[in-house]
């Protein structure tokens, strides 16, 4: 039987902007054998209240090595508008393996059905988590985990949020064994899911170095290997790591130093209120902020594919689906 570490982490934000402050309660706790399953870090961030609220399954980026930490901005604007976020990350960085990351976020998300609740109790976080009303979110290649364990089972996942998503092992393409979407195949799974893209992410901070993400595995790649209904913003001005609070410096992936990081995380946190809550909500009226480009406060470029449904008609869900190869005959 596999020994699995799991270590635990509810992260202080501490102070409050408009809605829900975010609770500060700080435990960490050290290795526990069998406990948790898988060998990813969790850190939850949940707003300072009794009610319940929706659950984010969020998996960072670089295949989980960012550490939940560069996204401490975004996440407190995302747990004051009243939602609980799970981090998922590694603790000590190493080359991503997205199939056995996948893995291990699907059996975490299945082992918080029955764990978490008293485990944010334990921990004196009295938000209490709705599973009825939950999504898994990624950034860049965190997709890529967050798709890989919905495709093993959508566990509690009614909604996907992809921010900047990218799909393959190394930006390269030399190895292909771990892609999520195979060439001319679609997702395996059936979701709602809002896509948010930025207009420098096919660019790159010199010849030597690829595109952090490369136009023939992230953003498009997803959206039309999608089966559910999806929506997607491509924020013009942004580049791909200007949600994180140090990785926008430019080092890694193009920026523009003059444009406002801030309203972006702004916008970022916005278009997943939106998104979920019209989902969770019964409030599909709201999903057409999503196809108005005047609702938004930067620079936007629109599109959705609603798979010839109405806002009425689309229902927070996942199902999956079998491909071809899976079927026995």
């Amino acid at each position: 039987m596999l020994i699995h570490h799991f270590h635990v982490l509810v992260a202080c934000l501490g102070v409050c902007v408009a809605g829900y402050e975010v609770a500060d309660v700080r435990k960490v706790s050290p290795d526990n054998k069998g406990d948790y399953p898988g060998g990813l870090t969790l850190s939850v961030f949940a707003p300072k209240s009794t009610k319940s609220f929706p659950v984010i399954w969020f998996a960072t980026g670089f295949g989980g090595m960012v550490h939940i930490s560069e996204y401490h901005s975004l996440i407190q604007r995302i747990v004051a508008k009243g939602y609980i976020v799970a981090g998922l990350y590694h603790a000590i960085p190493h080359w991503p393996q997205y199939l056995r990351d996948g893995h291990y976020m699907h059996r975490i998300m299945k082992w918080s059905q029955h764990n978490l609740s008293r485990w944010m109790a334990n921990q004196k976080l009295t938000a209490v988590p709705d599973f009825n009303r939950c999504a898994v979110m990624g950034q860049s290649s965190g997709n890529h985990i967050a798709g890989q364990a919905i495709t093993d089972g959508c566990s509690s996942a009614k909604a996907f949020v992809m921010i900047d998503p990218v799909d393959g092992l190394d930006p390269f393409r030399v190895v292909k064994s771990e892609d999520l979407i195979k060439p001319g195949d679609k997702v395996k799974f059936d979701i709602p899911a809002l896509l948010i893209d930025n207009g420098l992410d096919p660019l790159t901070v010199g010849h030597l170095f690829p595109p952090c993400a490369p136009a023939s595995v992230s953003n498009d790649h997803f959206y039309n290997a999608w089966r559910g209904p999806i929506w997607n913003i491509n924020a013009t001005a942004y580049g791909h790591t200007d949600c994180a609070d140090i990785l926008h410096s430019g080092d890694l992936c193009p920026t523009n130093p003059h444009s406002d990081k801030d309203l972006y995380k702004d916008m970022l946190a916005d278009a997943i209120d939106v998104f979920l809550g019209g989902l969770f909500n019964d409030s599909p009226e709201q999903l057409s902020l999503l196809e108005d480009p005047s609702h938004w406060k930067v620079d936007v470029v629109l599109k959705h594919d609603l798979k010839g449904k109405s806002h009425s008609g689309i229902r927070a869900g996942c199902a999956n689906i079998a491909s071809p190869r899976d079927v026995l005959v």
